[in-house]
């Protein structure tokens, strides 16, 4: 049986006041808990992106090598191969303060997950490292503006397909405007040496016209030159070359190790002479010291017997008619007798100092052979010293020579560089040459290019074909022009196209000597690369290792910037009255000592949320 409460009118009031309360608290809560208009909309966003990334996209398809080119103005990367333009996407450059830098960079590294050691340990995925102080190409959020601390963000999905086509030491041009490249030939670009295995001669055909031909094939090498050029020069001829070379290296680290053996023979010899030496010399000093000493006392017995000879003679009156005869002749007998042993004891004096003057000339001797003994010894440790450091040098030029020999399948970098009148040659991130190079008027700067071999041109695999991109720091278009051609476009309209005529122009004005031209006619391949600035390289940058040619216009002091320390987390107890919220709390009241007190409206940011 249920029990039943009788009926009372005072509970249906308390009824009706509960449910009204409830109601008004059901709407102060509605109210708190409705998020604002620009979270629902930035939630929005976020959502429509993430359903862009997880929705499937072309994949991306490419033959030869790349070129990628990222314009500032834009906000926007063009990927170029040798056929064209193979893609291009929306991009996020540095922001003001944290500009990207402009230049031509290549591709150092690869990563598929990194993490910053800057940026409070900001994820990086898909990095594609362009210097090696902070540059990179990464993934991450692309508001349509600048926005990075200096890098170049890609849409995460972009950076993931062509961080599959890429490869180590491709090109990466960042310029405010940037140019469409065009194919191009001159007669100073490269071509390979011709190869004998590849070579085919048909019947009937005219004989090779060695000097000529290999002419052709070596960069800026007239027939003039090339009649000097050994017979037939390929590619198998300058590898026994490179054999010979090796031979030649390994032969001086030979008599290089062969001389600080010896020298360390020899030094061990004049340290025992040295000490046979010393050994020789305490006993000549030895001697000497006893034969002075014998001589010494020889002298002062030679004294004592003319001290006694002359009181001999003393006792011998002058007038000997006063002395008896007998006496007188006793006399006479004591001073012949004294003058016998005076006679004898000089004779001894003088035996003694003969041999004493000897035995100091002995000693004498022996401390200058001890002198001569220890010269030796700085000879033999001096020449072990030469020896030591010309064995060091050629082994390190045989490892450089086999790091080279290692990196000749790589393609090969060349920077020609007005403002130092150099050119510099690298391999596989390896200093190959340096030399000078002669340019026309070179009081006028130099466009900067980039040319990039992109293909063979023809089965023989001796002669390339190339394009060319122009790159410049400036840009004519005013901030309006710039702010139009940033709003909103999934495809941009494409880069109008380098001048060939002018890259034509800066080629003809340098002349290449012959041992460069040589060097690069034996690993000009595919892939390689030729800069022309009137800007040097940035050497803030390429005095790390691993660094291809890095050209910055103007070049940014590189300094690695030091992690950004952790917030300290600081935990305050709110006096809001509120029961929940949801995101950053809202920040502590401030006390007043006097004055009415004002209610500070709640921003967007700080809104609770239950």
């Amino acid at each position: 049986m249920l029990y039943e409460k009788p009926f009372h009118p005072n509970g249906v009031k308390n009824a009706l006041l509960r449910a009204v309360s409830a109601s008004l608290a059901l709407a102060v809560f509605a109210h708190v808990a409705a998020p604002p208009a620009e979270a629902q909309s930035e939630r929005r966003q976020q959502k429509q992106a993430q359903k862009k990334r997880q929705a499937p996209v072309a994949p991306i398809s490419s033959e030869g090598p790349l070129l990628l080119q990222v314009s500032l103005n834009d906000q926007r990367m063009y990927v170029y191969d040798r056929n064209g333009l193979v893609t291009q996407t929306r991009i996020s450059s540095g922001r003001p303060g944290h500009d990207t830098p402009v230049g031509i960079y290549s591709i150092l590294e690869k990563k598929v997950d990194h993490t910053s050691n800057i940026y409070l340990d900001a994820k990086m995925p898909h990095m594609q490292r362009l210097t090696q102080t902070g540059i990179a190409l990464h993934g991450g959020v692309i508001p349509g503006h600048p926005a990075s601390g200096g890098c170049v963000r890609l849409p995460f999905d972009f950076a993931r397909r062509i961080f599959e086509h890429t490869s180590i030491n491709e090109r990466v041009v960042i310029a405010p405007d940037v140019r469409a490249p065009v194919a191009f030939s001159h007669p100073t670009l490269f071509s390979q040496l011709p190869s004998a295995s590849r070579s085919v001669i048909r019947e009937g055909s005219a004989p090779r016209k060695s000097g000529i031909d290999v002419a052709e094939t070596l960069l800026g090498i007239s027939p003039a030159h090339a009649a000097t050029e050994p017979a037939g020069r390929t590619l198998e001829s300058a590898a026994e070359a490179r054999v010979a070379k090796r031979d030649r290296l390994m032969a001086a680290v030979t008599r290089a190790a062969e001389r600080r053996a010896a020298a360390a023979e020899a030094e061990k010899s004049a340290q025992q002479a040295v000490t046979d030496a010393r050994a020789a010399a305490r006993i000549a000093k030895t001697e000497s010291s006893k034969l002075s000493r014998a001589a010494a006392q020889a002298r002062n017995a030679l004294r004592q017997r003319e001290r006694a000879l002359k009181r001999a003679q003393s006792r011998v009156p002058k007038n000997t008619q006063r002395v008896r005869a007998d006496r007188l002749a006793e006399l006479q007998d004591g001073v012949k007798q004294e003058e016998a042993r005076v006679a004898e004891t000089a004779a001894d004096a003088k035996r003694s100092a003969d041999a004493s003057s000897k035995a100091a000339e002995k000693a004498e001797a022996a401390d200058a052979a001890i002198k001569s003994a220890q010269d030796a010894v700085k000879t033999a440790r001096a020449e072990g010293r030469d020896a030591a450091s010309a064995e060091s040098d050629a082994k390190t030029a045989v490892a450089d020579f086999d790091r080279q020999e290692a990196n000749r399948d790589l393609p090969v970098s060349v920077f020609i560089s007005s403002k130092t009148g150099k050119i510099m040659i690298r391999q596989g991130f390896e200093s190959v040459l340096e030399a000078d190079v002669e340019i026309a008027n070179p009081e006028v700067p130099l466009n900067t290019f980039v040319f990039t071999a992109i293909d063979w041109a023809d089965a023989s695999k001796t002669h390339l074909t190339w394009m060319a991109v122009e790159v410049s720091e400036n840009s004519d278009a005013t901030g309006e022009e710039i702010r139009q051609r940033r709003r909103g476009r999934e495809v941009a309209e494409l880069p109008p196209e380098t001048n060939a005529d002018r890259a034509t122009r800066t080629l003809d004005r340098i002349t290449i000597s012959k041992e460069a031209a040589e060097r690069i006619a034996e690993v000009v391949k595919p892939g390689s690369a030729l800069i022309v600035s009137d800007y040097d390289k940035a050497r803030s940058e390429t005095r790390y290792r691993g660094t291809d040619f890095i050209v910055q216009m103007p070049e940014v002091v590189a300094k690695i910037t030091r992690p950004t320390p952790r917030p300290v987390r600081q935990e305050t107890v709110q006096d809001s009255g509120s029961f929940f919220w949801w995101g950053s709390p809202p920040p502590p009241r401030e006390r007043r000592r006097a004055g009415p007190r004002h209610r500070q409206p709640a921003s967007a940011s700080n809104r609770g949320v239950w």
